[in-house]
Parts: structure tokens; sequence; C-alpha cells
């Protein structure tokens, strides 16, 4: 027995020393490569990442096959050493020949296949993939508001190692919320609390769709109503406020309305103390703290609002950015005495950053002069995000560039690099179109214009309107920044005739001529400037022959005694103010215009024209769509004569569908009661309201539809206690509706309108086609 414990004893200890000898490597010549079908041994060898001759030991074996499931092109992966031959043994995983998605009805097949699914056509199936894919739709199902959704799959084998992946859904009920409740909350009541998060529960309404898809219980937009009602708490004092995560129960038994509840602790209520801007660095900067001071909102011992001390630090570091501390950062400290929040801005000031160099990008046909021009910063300059965001707007206000890209390169910690990349768009338009008018027969129309003659930023323009009873042309140029300062200059030159003898034969029946002829021409040349961002100025000189002439016996005894030649000479100026967000497409802002001119500097009338008129858009429900927007556009004008003279006809305002629908051009006004011809008066004024909402079409068409109510009277003339005309104060009105579309020949706009209150001598239209400028 005691032999037989020794003999053990000596098995052990040659065991132990066994186990710590080094690992044998084994020499490797040279590769073989077994079950491989789609890739060459090259690949694989490459993936195996084997170097020949290489001494091979056991753990270089694993890390072998590590490398090649690495990969996840192999399903099964086997090494062994025969000899001096390394041999290498794979099954491949298989190619996905197709994927195709069943049973979706809420997301199109093409959304989830190519934007969610891994698993692709021509990709490598791995078991993996699939159940990340599974796992991926479940949960974006359920964050939608189908809580029992479900999905499966089908794998159908294919030939040459590939498969089918069919994907199976099935989608069950949309979840939407039937009702939100509120627990924890004593200061504020359900309802309060209801409007502020962007949830909302079923009621009637949302039968016709008012609310679209917030009653959806959608996962997301639960996050955020918690975030919402915590801005809410904490805006009006209470800093301890804890929103918990939204819980939901189901409340009926098909999945189809489920209760949210949101749980609160809304602490205790606090006032704002005493505040205090602390600077790191103030010797680079005198009075850098009072500055920062005057800017904060916080007051002493108003109501505790975290939104005014988060907008107190965006103000202050946009204020230092504009100064050229582009790094500069502001941290909110709190400091908590009973009831009372003491706030401490502690600014870090960073270094002042220069503008080593401005590239400007993309720009095949602008010249650069033209762009820099505009721009709001110069090489050297401190740099400034104002400045950036006002030479982006500049650049965008050209109307010569699709998109605008200003791109901040940091060389070192006091230089950037500014790269401006336009993506320019076309500036030319060559219109021709023909119409029918009652007072000219057919007309034809062709308008030529250039926005950048050849990358100048020059603006030529060239109309000509030809009917059967007379013609007219308009020629204007305008040359941008003259002599390197931000002033325009623009010349213009105008002819027109229309006829005054009857037409004969058979143009009568496409044209008449009229009772009278007339004849203008003339020039007109203008300086323009831009004041500040939003507000431009023109002043401008107008020279003009007008001659009335050929009036028939059956013209309107007004229009007999306007017969002769006349020379307006007048001087003027236009205000214009811009705070609208796109001049294309506003949603926002005031767009308004003042313009005067004064006749009689020379020439043989004497009169004072004033013309104002400003739009005012507002976004409405946008909750629901963010395009639903109403107009508002006031407008009014007067003229009068000086020196003893009658405001001549040429002169008047005339009024009609431009400023009512619903009536002809120069519809409404005073009317000779024998012709019922307009004669235009001297006073007008008017209001445009429009609500522009989405007709349900996809947004790149461009549609829109429109609500209108119109209202606007013309009235005055210089005859007193002459009869034959009909005059009336009246205030006009029509209600109606129409569509926009901006095709891609220009804004085109159509408008059904129809009168409610108007005289009976008005002339009425109901349909009004016209171009669209959005303002």
């Amino acid at each position: 027995m005691r032999h037989m414990r020794y003999f053990f004893v000596l098995v052990l200890m040659a065991t132990m020393f066994a186990s710590v000898r080094p690992a044998v490597a084994d020499s490797v010549q040279k590769v073989r490569i077994e079950g491989n079908e789609r890739l060459d041994n090259a690949t694989i060898e490459f993936y195996a990442k084997v170097a020949l001759p290489e001494e091979i030991t056991q753990g270089r074996l694993h890390e072998i096959i590590s490398n090649l499931y690495g990969t996840s092109l192999f399903k099964k992966v086997e090494v062994d050493i025969v000899e001096d031959e390394l041999v290498i043994s794979v099954e491949e995983n298989p190619v996905v020949r197709n994927v195709t998605v069943k049973g979706n009805h809420a997301f199109s097949a093409k959304t989830l296949a190519e934007d969610l699914l891994k698993l692709k056509k021509m990709s490598i199936f791995t078991e993996s993939n699939l159940n990340q894919d599974l796992g991926k739709l479940h949960s974006l199902y359920v964050s939608r508001g189908y809580l029992k959704a479900s999905v499966s799959y089908v794998i159908k084998p294919a030939p040459r190692n590939s498969v089918d992946v069919e994907v199976k859904i099935v989608e069950g009920p949309l979840t939407r919320i039937g009702n939100v409740r509120f627990v924890g909350n004593t200061v504020f009541t359900e309802l309060e609390l209801q409007e502020v998060i962007a949830s909302k529960r079923r009621s009637l309404t949302d039968i016709f769709g008012f609310f679209g898809d917030s009653t959806k219980l959608f996962s997301e937009r639960l996050m955020v109503d918690q975030s919402l009602l915590r801005d809410f708490y904490t805006s009006r004092g209470y800093l301890d406020v804890k929103i918990g995560t939204p819980s939901v129960e189901v409340t009926s038994k098909d999945y189809s309305y489920a209760t949210v509840v949101f749980s609160i602790e809304e602490g205790k209520k606090y006032r704002f103390g005493d505040y205090i801007v602390i600077v790191d660095d103030v010797k680079t900067w005198e009075d850098v703290e009072q500055e920062l001071t005057n800017i904060v909102l916080t007051k002493k011992g108003e109501v505790f609002n975290m939104s005014l001390v988060e907008k107190t630090s965006t103000l202050l570091t946009a204020f230092l950015n504009e100064k050229g501390k582009l790094f500069a950062t502001v941290k909110n400290d709190y400091d908590i005495h009973g009831d009372v929040v003491n706030v401490k801005y502690k600014v870090s000031l960073g270094q002042s950053v220069y503008v080593r160099r401005i590239n400007i990008l993309g720009n095949t046909r602008t010249l650069d002069s033209v762009i820099r021009r505009k721009l709001g910063v110069s090489e050297g300059d401190v740099y400034s995000t104002f400045a950036m965001r006002q030479s982006r707007r500049r650049l965008l206000n050209l109307d010569f560039f699709e998109s605008v890209d200003a791109d901040t390169q940091r060389i070192s910690d006091s230089a950037v690099d500014i790269n401006f990349t336009v993506k320019e768009r076309g500036t030319g338009s060559f219109d021709i179109g023909a119409g029918f008018s009652p007072a000219s027969g057919l007309v034809g129309k062709i308008s030529i214009k250039e926005r950048n003659l050849l990358g100048t930023g020059k603006v030529v323009s060239f109309d000509l309107m030809r009917s059967l009873s007379g013609m007219s042309s308009v020629l204007d140029l305008v040359t941008p920044d003259i002599f390197d300062s931000e002033v325009s200059f623009g010349v213009g030159a105008f002819y027109s005739r229309q006829g005054g003898v009857p037409a004969k034969g058979w143009k009568g029946l496409f044209a008449t001529d009229g009772p009278f002829g007339s004849t203008n021409a003339g020039f007109s040349s203008r300086l323009s400037c831009n004041l500040t961002d939003s507000l431009a100025a023109s002043v401008q000189y107008y020279y003009k022959y007008h001659s009335i002439h050929n009036i028939g016996e059956a013209a309107s005894k007004f229009i007999k005694e306007q017969e002769g030649t006349f020379f307006d000479s007048s001087v003027g100026y236009s205000l214009v103010y811009s705070s609208i967000d796109n001049p294309y497409k506003p949603r926002s802002g005031i767009y308004a215009r003042l313009s005067q001119s004064v006749s009689g500097v020379g020439g043989n009338l004497h009169y004072v024209k004033t013309e104002a008129s400003s739009a005012h858009f507002y976004r409405v429900f946008q909750r629901i769509n963010d395009d639903i927007v109403l107009k508002i556009k006031p407008s009014f004008g007067y003229v009068f004569a000086y020196s003893g003279e009658k405001v001549k006809i040429g002169q008047r305002f005339f009024l009609g569908s431009n400023e009512i629908r619903g009536f002809t051009s120069s519809g409404i006004g005073p009317r000779d009661i024998a012709t019922q011809e307009a004669l235009g008066g001297k006073f007008y004024y008017g209001v445009i309201t429009q609500l522009d909402f989405p007709v349900g079409l996809p947004e790149h068409l461009g549609i829109l539809g429109s609500l209108f109510f119109d209202v606007a009277s013309l009235s005055g003339l210089d005859y007193k206690k002459v009869e034959g005309y009909k005059t009336s104060d009246l205030l006009r009105m029509s209600v109606g509706f129409g569509f926009s579309w901006r095709s891609p020949f220009g804004p085109v706009r159509v408008d059904f309108g129809f009168p409610i209150v108007a005289e009976k001598f008005d002339v009425k239209d109901m349909l009004r086609i016209s171009t669209d400028s959005g303002i």
C-alpha cells in the first residue's frame, strides 16, 4: 500500500511537469481550404490572416477561427493541422436573395426594408442580424401605438446557398389615448396640465382629424410630454419638481384605448434671490461684467423661472459670440436658502477668435466679388455669429442660390477659416403667354428676365404685350452696389399705345379699340439701398409723356375732357420693411411698403400720390400643421392735385380683382352712367384676410388651398355738382376660396370670389387667375 502511494505521487508530478511545458508549435508550409462555395481560397486566407510559412500554436488556431467568425461570412469553421498543412473547413452563411415584408399597413414595405432592416438583398444572412431586425420592427410598432403587434419570419432556402426571408407582421389595433390622468398635482388642475402636453385624449372633435396624430399613443411623444411638464413647473417656481416616467394602462380588451398616467412630485415654490455674473478673466475686457449683468433677465423677488435662467445664459453666450468670444461658456449655479434661489452666472470668456480666410465654394457662375460684397464679415475681423447669420441671410435674399451653408474651420485657438458654400439656381426666365381681355381683346405677352447677368448681379428685364388694339413694352436694368457701395442704381424705359378708332372688319371679332386712344412713353431712374437688414429705401425720378387722342363720339364726357398731351415729371421715395421668414413662401413676419411721389418738377401735371400697404403673416394651429398660415394685408392710397388742377384719369387709382376678389379689374369705384366706363378714384382702402392651408397632396407639388375675406372701397373725384357718374363710399365685401401652385413655370393662383356687399353699378367676376408672389 505504501508503494502504491509513492507510485501515484510520481504520476502526479509527471503530469504537473507536462502541463507547464511550453506549447509545441507546428510548422505550416501550406493551406488547404475545404467547403467554400462562394468565396475563393485567397479571400478566406486573407480573412484568416495566415502568413506562410508560419509556426502555429493551439492559441494561434483559436485566433484564426475567431478571425473567420468575425467576418459573419461563415456559419461553421473548423481548423486543423495535418502534417505541414493547415486545413480550414468552412460552411458559408447563405446570401439573402430577397426580403419581403407582409402584413404591414402603418409603414410602407420600402420604408421598413430600406431604412430599418439590416438584412437586405445580397447581404449575408445571420441569425443575429435577423433577431436584431425582428426586435427593431417590434419596438417601432409598439412605439407608434401598436401595442399588440407581433413579428415572425419564414426562411426559405434558395439555389446557390441563398435564402429568401419573409417577415410577417400582425399589426393589431392602433391604441389611442382614451384618457390622460395626473397623480400628485395639487397646484395646477388636470385641465391646465392637459394644455401643456402634446398628447391629446380622444374626443368627438378628433373624429374629424382636428388633433391629427396627437391622440395616438406614441412613446416618443410621451417622453416629450414629460419634458414639457418639467419645463412648465420649473418655469413657475417649482425647481424640485419630479415627473415620473409616464405609465400606460390599456382600458379596452381590443387594445383600442389606453390611459396615460403622469406621476408628479411638485415640491415647494421658490423665488429669485440675488444674482451675479462672474467672469473668469476681466482683465482682457473692462466693464464686461457690467455689460453682461445688463442682459440678465432674472429679477430679485420674482417667482423662480428656469426658462428665464436658461434664456439668460443663451443671451449671454450669444452676446459674447458676437464680440468674438466664439468659445465662451456660461454655467449656472444655484444657491438655495429656504425658498429663495440665488443664481450665479459663471462666464468663461476663452480667447477672441479672428477670421483668417473666407473661402467661396460652389459658385460656378456668380462672381466671387458679388458674393463677398454681401458678406457682413471680412478677413481679419473678429468672428461674430451675428455677422455670420447676417451674411447668410443677405446671400439668400439675392435669390441666386438654392442654399447657402456657412461652415467654420478652426485653425488655431485664435483663428478660424470660414467656408461659404452656395448651390446656384437658375436666374433667367422666359415667359410667353396669350389671353383674352374684354377691354383689349386677344392679348399676347413675352417676358424675358435675367436676375444675375453674366454673374455680375445685374438685373435686366424686358416685357412686351401686344393686342389688336395696342401694345406696351418695358425695358429695365438694375446695377447693384455701384462704386463698391451698398447703393443700387436702376434705369427703365417704357412705351405703350392703345387705339381709339373702333376696330373694323375681322379685327372686330377679337378686339375693341375702345372709345379713345392713348400713348405713353418715358423713362425712370432710381437709387436704392438697405438702411438696415430689414429696412430698404429708394428715391426715384419719373418722366412720362401721356397723350389722350382720337376720342370717339360714344366716349364718356369725363374722358373727353381729358383729351390732350401731358408731361408728368415727378420725384418720389419708397420705404420697404421686411421681417418675413421666406419671401416666396412667408409663414411669419411683416412686409410693409410706403411710397410717395410729387409731380410738378417740370412738366404740366401737379399732384401728390401716397400709397401704403403691409402684409402680416401668422402661423396658426402650429400643433396641427406648420403650413397653416393667416395673412392680413391692409392697404390704402390717396392722390390730390395742387395749383388749381384736377387729378387726371391717368393718376387716379383703379381697384378690382387684385384688391377685392369677386370683382373684375377696375370693378369697383366711380363709373360713368352712360358708358359704364370706370373713372377711377382719388382715395382707396382695403383689407385682404386669407387663410392658407395644405390640401392633403404631397408637399413637393406645392399646392395649397385658401379661404379669404376681402374688403375694399374706392371713391373721390374732383367733380362737384356734376351729373352723369355714380360713386359710393360703400365698403365692398367678398368671400371665397382659391388654390395656389408653385409650378415649374412660376407661381400660379386661382381664386373664386363671391361678392356679399356691392353696388349695383359694380362689375363682378367670380374667377381670377393670377401669378402669386406670396406677399
